[in-house]
């Protein structure tokens, strides 16, 4: 049986690799510088803060570097769908006929991507500076915050189907597969109850686990169908 996917010594197969590898961390990286800046002048109120405290945030933000976190963060975004495009070639590739699973993280993945880059906290930090009610402020902050709770889910389907790919095909070490079931079922606790903040804990584990991938990516260190049999 012919070799393909990261197991063929194709020059194209190892760039999609290399560049999926990157793709997830940068991804981190831009997250965490984005967060940096959007909470310099002091950090994000609790999601269920009332009207008065977020309208007081979204005032006290940086001119200059609040803008340019938003817009890393958009950017981080744009990175993770790289990956979520790149990683779906190595599941599918992984999985074999039919790759049902696979296409399932792909969209699942996709439909992240569209939640998260909704408009949101924006809404309301563009025209601080002008005057914000402070229910207009709350409103904008809770549709931010709710769309990225909801954003979760769509995380959560993702790395089920990842994970069961993982587990049933050793295509990564099991281990992984294991915390990806772990953080789907923490995001769906998280969405659950959204105002508390027991999603950081999934969220935690999610990014460690793009970050083992991504350099597995890297390294190349991962099995086909073809080689799993």
């Amino acid at each position: 049986m012919v070799e393909t996917g990261l197991d063929a010594p194709g020059r194209q197969w190892r760039t999609m690799s290399v560049t999926t590898g990157v793709a997830g961390l940068a991804g981190f990286v831009l997250v965490a510088v984005s967060q940096a800046l959007v909470q310099a002048g002091g950090g994000e109120p609790a999601f269920d803060a009332p009207g008065q405290e977020i309208l007081g945030f979204f005032e006290t933000r940086n001119d200059t570097l609040y803008p340019i976190g938003s817009f890393l963060g958009l950017i981080a975004v744009l990175a993770l769908l790289w990956f979520f495009a790149g990683f779906w070639v190595v599941l599918r590739s992984a999985e074999g006929m039919p790759p049902w699973r696979s296409v399932v993280a792909l969209g699942s993945g996709l439909v992240y991507v569209v939640l998260v880059m909704r408009p949101g906290w924006d809404l309301a930090g563009f025209r601080a500076d002008e005057g914000v009610d402070p229910q207009l402020a709350r409103l904008a902050y809770d549709n931010g915050n709710l769309g990225f709770a909801n954003a979760w889910l769509a995380l959560a389907s993702f790395l089920v189907a990842a994970g069961w790919i993982i587990l049933s095909t050793r295509a990564l070490p099991a281990w992984l597969g294991w915390v990806a079931l772990a953080a789907a079922a923490g995001f769906l606790a998280g969405r659950a109850f959204w105002t508390t903040p027991i999603w950081l804990i999934p969220y935690a584990a999610y990014w460690l686990w793009t970050i083992v991938v991504s350099v597995q990516l890297l390294r190349g260190r991962l099995r086909t169908a073809s080689a799993a049999q």
